[in-house]
């Protein structure tokens, strides 16, 4: 089916960037489908009034919450769009929930892995399809939180506790999302469910009502928020996040699964020695995009969002692959990323069923003024694993790292793996 997105966009934005020079190998037909959902459209910058529903019903969830460097999800549909309701699909790097999220509107049994809270609360929600009454309850929750918190403004009320440090706010916003904060913790207290998905909302709402100029920026802008502002943000969010549930995206008649959602480290979390109950070859298919070399710092990232939550960021500092902050040297670094890419890809191998396929999204680096493939690891981990690499695609992608002297060209791959016997 033709969705409004199908034909190419004037405007980019981070969803999808600007691609050139296709180049595919392997399977031909195969390696064709690959190159489709590399270049997919990307989403228009600015979206007129009269065609927002139509965007609204292509992409519903996933216009919720902001997340850096997270796959588009048209990229995804154009994997698992053959797939049959009930057959399972695993995301080992779940990130914003993506892959769950297409899985979901399929009516797929749908796993995710993340080593971070974060993912694994906002996939849950984003993955699941909540009932007509929850709905409707969570809205007049959101109403009542945000009437309570405009009372505490009005009064100039104190809050009972504070949260992030406010040295990152300006200090009346501080003040209206350490009360409104308060509002949303008395909801969970009484009805847990509906708490956690507002807590969600605030989370899409909390790096803008921050002086951070974005989730992967520590730069510091000056915002002009007026008193009462972030509570009303957080009742237009849900009734966005409401809008994403009864819109067009979710294909009616078909019968849904909850997500399961597994809190831990890919590499390890997947295994039975760690407690994993999945059976050996009980998946599909996986659709992932696990950490790029040196490019991205989750944990930077949501920091804001991991004070307000209660998220304990030690593990994630500890486990996080592959993350921008580490400084080892480069051969050490390159070592020590090409043994994290077997453990993860030796976990999934064996949850998935002989014959099936594996598709992994990763792009090249550059770490010390050098262009990292971003493929080879995968492909030596294929080869020394139950997997063969049976097609690839890959597409030039712009520089997300400044260097001194000019570089090859940066390339984003799709590799399409098989499980062996």
């Amino acid at each position: 089916m033709q969705t409004p997105l199908d034909s190419t966009p004037t405007l980019r934005r981070s969803l999808s960037l600007p691609f050139h020079n296709l180049q595919t190998s392997g399977d031909a037909e195969l390696a064709a489908r690959l190159g489709e959902a590399l270049t997919v459209p990307g989403l228009p910058e600015r979206v007129p009034v009269e065609e927002r529903p139509l965007l609204e019903a292509a992409l519903g969830p996933h216009l919720f919450h902001s997340y850096a460097g997270r796959t588009h999800p048209l990229l995804v549909r154009r994997l698992c769009n053959e797939m049959e309701p009930g057959q399972t699909l695993l995301d080992p790097f779940v990130g914003s929930g993506t892959v769950l999220v297409e899985g979901a509107r399929l009516g797929l049994r749908t796993i995710g892995c993340d080593v971070s809270p974060l993912s694994i609360r906002l996939s849950r929600l984003k993955a699941t399809l909540l009932p007509k009454g929850m709905q409707q309850v969570l809205l007049e929750q959101a109403q009542a939180v945000c009437e309570a918190s405009l009372l505490r403004v009005k009064k100039r009320l104190s809050p009972p506790r504070n949260y992030d440090q406010p040295q990152f706010y300006a200090p009346h916003v501080y003040l209206e999302l350490c009360g409104l904060r308060q509002e949303i913790s008395t909801v969970c207290a009484k009805d847990a469910p509906i708490g956690e998905a507002l807590l969600m909302v605030f989370s899409a709402i909390v790096v803008k009502a921050s002086n951070q100029r974005s989730e992967s920026s520590a730069e510091t802008v000056q915002r002009h928020i007026g008193k009462g502002m972030v509570s009303r943000w957080l009742l237009r969010k849900t009734e966005e996040f409401l809008r994403f549930q009864s819109g067009g995206f979710w294909q009616p008649d078909i019968k849904r699964h909850p997500p399961l959602l597994i809190l831990g480290d890919a590499r390890s979390a997947l295994h039975p020695s760690a407690g994993c109950k999945l059976a050996s070859g009980s998946v599909d298919r996986v659709i992932t995009s696990p950490p790029y070399l040196g490019t991205y710092d989750y944990l930077s990232h949501h920091l804001r969002r991991y004070a307000w939550l209660g998220i304990d960021p030690s593990p994630i500092e500890r486990d996080e692959m592959a993350a921008r902050r580490h400084h080892q040297p480069l051969l050490r670094r390159r070592q020590l990323h090409e043994a994290d890419t077997w453990n993860w890809l030796s976990a999934v191998e064996r949850l998935l069923k002989v014959g099936s396929l594996c598709f992994v999204l990763v792009g090249d680096s550059v770490l010390e003024e050098s262009l990292i493939d971003g493929a080879e690891p995968i492909r030596v981990a294929a080869e020394s694993s139950r997997f063969r690499v049976v097609a690839e695609a890959s597409v030039e992608r712009p520089h997300v790292v400044r260097t001194e002297r000019p570089l090859p060209p940066r390339r984003e791959h799709l590799l399409a793996l098989q499980r062996t016997s």
